[in-house]
């Protein structure tokens, strides 16, 4: 059964091809439909100017408010610096389980496209298996490691370790 995994662009200019993204997705998400959608503005309640940076947790308020009931999933990609309360930074943030995440380039930037291309895939599919309920993992090569450095993102691969795998064949997608 199909679900649809709605990407949109978050802010202004998320420097990331989004109709690249969802040709890559659609290569490792085979329960989803990929589309993109239209972008959101600029979420200002999320910006905390003493960090400048942008919570995340409020940006997944944002998306849930702006959800239609019954739209699928939406994975928001911004170029915003993210932060949650007790870290510096993250990569990006989903509802565990839920139908919201958020990714950012900001900190995946590099000038090898190539490279920033496969960091942005990997971050899309970790933080989609967290909406689908997947917790992190504890292999370094899968999908849903926890990065707590760029290091570890480029480690891992583009898909689910064969346990998380597994989990993911258990979860019946609506």
């Amino acid at each position: 059964m199909s679900e649809t995994l709605n990407l949109i662009r978050l802010g202004p200019s998320a420097n990331f091809d989004l109709d690249r993204l969802s040709l890559r997705l659609s290569a490792r998400l085979h329960d989803f439909t990929i589309q993109v959608s239209e972008p959101l503005d600029t979420p200002e309640m999320a910006f905390d100017s003493s960090r400048k940076q942008y919570h995340s947790t409020r940006i997944l308020a944002t998306l849930e408010e702006k959800s239609e009931a019954g739209a699928g999933r939406v994975l928001a990609v911004t170029s915003f610096d993210l932060y949650v309360p007790g870290m510096n930074y993250v990569f990006g943030e989903a509802r565990c389980p839920g139908r919201v995440a958020v990714i950012s380039t900001y900190r995946l930037n590099t000038n090898r496209l190539e490279l920033l291309e496969a960091r942005v895939v990997k971050e899309a599919v970790h933080e989609t298996g967290h909406m689908l309920g997947l917790r992190h993992c504890t292999r370094h090569s899968c999908v849903m490691y926890f990065s707590e450095q760029l290091a570890d993102t480029d480690r891992k691969m583009e898909s689910f370790c064969s346990e998380c795998e597994g989990k993911m064949k258990m979860i019946e997608v609506e």
